[in-house]
């Protein structure tokens, strides 16, 4: 009788430990697939995607999408540069614009996003890439 007593409070801790991995791992899930679904423009039609993992030298995920809308060139430009922080454009041709950023998050985890936005003569076309480095430890 008394070895069930002694036996239950690891079984306890241990189905607490599970549970808050469990948890962790769908709080993760949720996090990753928002970070990937928030390239994509309110209404566009999506095109093409196209999603990259690689595990050496370092762990890298890189999502390349392609959308098209009817909306205004000025209005895809504008929601991209300002919800990416991605600035004025860094270059531009004839009727299409480059806008990019790499920055550092923290954790040797590095972020490169570059969108290109195309205007053609019924609608835009908007080439996303977003990728995210995670840099392993030298040992």
């Amino acid at each position: 009788m008394e070895r069930g007593v002694r036996i239950r409070p690891w079984r306890m801790a241990a189905g607490v430990a599970a549970l808050i991995a469990l948890l962790g791992a769908i709080a993760l899930g949720v996090l990753l697939y928002r970070t990937f679904q928030a390239i994509n423009y309110p209404g566009a039609t999506h095109v093409a995607d196209e999603t990259i993992t690689r595990y050496t030298p370092n762990f890298v995920i890189r999502r390349t999408s392609v959308f098209r809308t009817t909306d205004a060139f000025n209005k895809v430009y504008n929601w991209y540069s300002v919800r990416f922080s991605l600035g004025p454009e860094s270059y531009a041709q004839s009727n299409c614009i480059l806008m990019s950023k790499s920055s550092t998050r923290g954790w040797g985890l590095e972020e490169q996003m570059s969108v290109m936005v195309c205007g053609t003569p019924n609608d835009q076309m908007m080439f996303v890439m977003r990728s995210f480095m995670l840099r392993y430890p030298r040992l």
